[in-house]
């Protein structure tokens, strides 16, 4: 493709706005506009995390309540100091409910000059903003709804192979196969506890034995700490490498070592950003049920992209779903910028 301009000045301007402190929700919007960084004419993303003041976290999502003071102080101070170095942004892409609300604010703020994407249901009117991007599982339709497979992610060829090569020499010991094991928490559908996480780690241990592969294993800010400790001990005999939480994040890096990953079922966030590989995907189901996920995993067991776990490490020729290219032309096209 032709790049547009050759002027920074001439470049339009992307900001990923989302819930303070919901990284699957920041990958979304992250990753969605550096999807759009990477199609030229567009300026390098920022990136905001975003808390509401009371009452708007309760008020109907609408933009008649949004304004930037709903906005916290905490938060609001670095994007008005990006305003007035800037100027209000060409498109904003938000997920998560009050990262919703905030497009709005910024719309209004910007008398309409900020063109908004949202990566979820808000569970209002859809044309409140210019393009809806959901799963395939929402059921939330309309003419500026773009449908996906699974979640959008930050998940890219070049972050795999980068992330590997800078991990190679420190996972040299971990012996192949190597499974990357990617371990969230409860939330309010499911729920991973100790009980659950003894079994999950016996589990773990008969796959070693019986495959000889090597693990590399990662626990998300949701990981309780007592849950995260059965974990440790549970690896500490096994031929792995544990992620705590301290030093940088080694998990694009695992996702490129790994020939096989397992994954917690509570997160469609990992578990698309584990499809988007390529690589073999074994989910670890956890207690609760919701039919949203339900008909998510429904879908990736029709199309072999993922099996069940039960201790087997198995291995399949099974695809990949990645919709950040389609869905980035999509948007362009939809506001007039291909």
């Amino acid at each position: 493709m032709t790049a547009w301009c050759c002027t920074a000045d001439m470049l339009k301007t992307i900001w990923a706005i989302s819930e303070r402190g919901a990284a699957g929700m920041q990958s979304q919007a992250l990753g969605l506009a550096e999807a759009l960084f990477t199609t030229e004419g567009f300026a390098m993303p920022e990136n905001f995390e975003v808390a509401l003041r009371a009452p708007q976290r309760w008020l109907p999502m609408h933009p008649v309540f949004a304004g930037m003071g709903a906005l916290s102080p905490d938060t609001l101070t670095p994007i008005m100091a990006q305003v007035a170095k800037q100027g209000w942004p060409d498109l904003l892409i938000a997920s998560g409910r009050k990262a919703a609300f905030a497009a709005l604010a910024i719309r209004k703020a910007s008398g309409g000059k900020t063109r908004t994407v949202l990566t979820q249901d808000p569970r209002s009117n859809p044309r409140h903003w210019d393009i809806l991007v959901v799963p395939e599982h929402d059921h939330v339709r309309g003419p500026n709804v773009l449908l996906t497979n699974g979640a959008l992610h930050r998940v890219t060829k070049f972050k795999l192979e980068s992330g590997a090569a800078a991990l190679r020499a420190e996972c040299a010991r971990i012996p192949t196969p190597r499974v990357a094991v990617l371990v969230g928490g409860s939330n309010r559908n499911y729920t991973l506890d100790e009980d659950w996480m003894r079994e999950f780690v016996a589990q773990l241990r008969l796959m070693t034995e019986r495959s000889g592969c090597g693990i590399l294993a990662t626990v998300s800010r949701r990981t309780g700490e007592a849950e995260a400790n059965i974990l440790r001990g549970g690896l500490a005999s096994l031929p792995a490498i544990l992620w705590d939480g301290k030093g940088p994040n080694p998990y694009f890096g695992f996702l490129g070592l790994a020939d096989a990953i397992v994954v917690t079922s509570e997160s469609i966030s990992m578990i698309s950003e584990a499809c988007s590989t390529g690589k073999p995907v074994l989910v670890a189901r956890l207690p609760g049920r919701s039919r949203r996920f339900e008909q998510f995993y429904d879908s990736l067991l029709r199309r072999g992209l993922i099996q069940w776990f039960d201790g087997r490490l198995m291995q399949w020729e099974n695809g990949r779903i990645d919709d950040m290219d389609h869905i980035a032309r999509d948007i362009r096209d939809r506001l007039g910028w291909a």
